[in-house]
């Protein structure tokens, strides 16, 4: 497995014109397999415990062929990669989805307050979508399973924590209400430190929330990238299997900080640059092994999903 933050050797950089501080490490995507998911033009990526990709979009275009909201798993054998089943669910466009440590998969619905669950069992088997309605008129916008065993669900005020497994109206066991601003995702590290990702904000910032922490509070810390490394916004936010924060910044590159990291101007430990082949990256995401996959958004039709061991 990579360690991300072993110190690499690395010459100096020149990225769009601004310089890679000398302190980060910068490597470059060199794919070792790749994903194409054609005809989509919107995506993400994600694994499952078996090291599947679980692929799908959320926009439909009448004008363009065979172009739906879906959700694919594809299987790697001998380094290619192939669709090997269509995971449908009536009325469920996804808008974020999560594993659990025990195979469940956890889906936000685009158009409905609700989350919806499969489980995924050893011989890859995907079992009946199951749907939980969440009360209080907010859609989730993401809903991250920890480890000790619960939901963190996002919503565009708050942060509701749920006791798993999920009962069919499910009620928090613990709330943060918090200035979210316009938060798109959330990652929570086994220790309960929650990070969200503020996805349209310029650089990106990650407010982090300590452990145990309840009602109406101020986010302990924030987390902003260096100027000097990305000045996009961020689209996607991940925890890599050593319990580092791996964020996308959109035309930018990929940045994995240590799970320590705050403060203004922060410069991650790792850095991928967008870098041929390498041009737009969307997401991220982590198989078991370490092994990281970028989801590579090319033109309008396409999703590249790109792995680097």
């Amino acid at each position: 497995m990579r360690n991300f933050g072993s110190a690499m050797a690395a010459s100096a950089l020149i990225f769009l014109s601004l310089a890679v501080p000398a302190q980060a490490n910068t490597e470059t995507i060199t794919p070792s397999s790749e994903i194409t998911f054609d005809n989509q033009e919107a995506g993400n990526v994600r694994f499952d415990h078996l090291n599947r990709a679980w692929i799908w979009n959320t926009i439909y275009n009448p004008d363009l062929p065979d172009t739906r909201p879906r959700l694919a798993i594809f299987a790697e054998t001998a380094g290619a990669w192939t669709r090997v089943q269509t995971v449908s669910a009536k009325k469920l466009t996804v808008k974020n989805l999560r594993f659990g440590t025990d195979g469940t998969a956890y889906a936000t619905n685009f158009n409905k307050n609700e989350i919806v669950t499969w489980s995924v069992g050893e011989t890859g088997t995907v079992g009946k979508a199951h749907r939980f309605r969440i009360k209080g008129g907010e859609q989730p916008i993401e809903a991250f399973p920890n480890s000790t065993g619960s939901l963190f669900v996002l919503f565009s005020s708050r942060i509701a924590e749920y006791s798993l497994p999920l009962h069919k109206h499910p009620r928090p066991i613990r709330t943060i209400t918090s200035d979210l601003g316009n938060s798109s995702q959330l990652v929570v590290g086994a220790d309960g430190t929650i990070y969200v990702l503020q996805g349209d904000s310029y650089l990106a910032p990650i407010l982090i929330f300590d452990p145990g922490v309840s009602g109406s509070v101020d986010h302990s810390r924030t987390l902003l990238i260096d100027s000097g490394v990305a000045y996009q916004s961020a689209s996607d936010i991940a925890l890599t299997p050593d319990g580092d924060v791996a964020v996308v910044y959109w035309v930018s590159g990929v940045a994995i900080f240590d799970s320590t990291s705050s403060g203004t101007l922060v410069t991650p430990a790792t850095w991928y640059p967008n870098n041929s082949p390498l041009t737009n990256p969307r997401g991220v995401d982590f198989m078991s092994n370490g092994t990281m996959g970028v989801a590579d958004y090319l033109v309008e039709t396409s999703v590249k999903v790109y792995f680097e061991e």
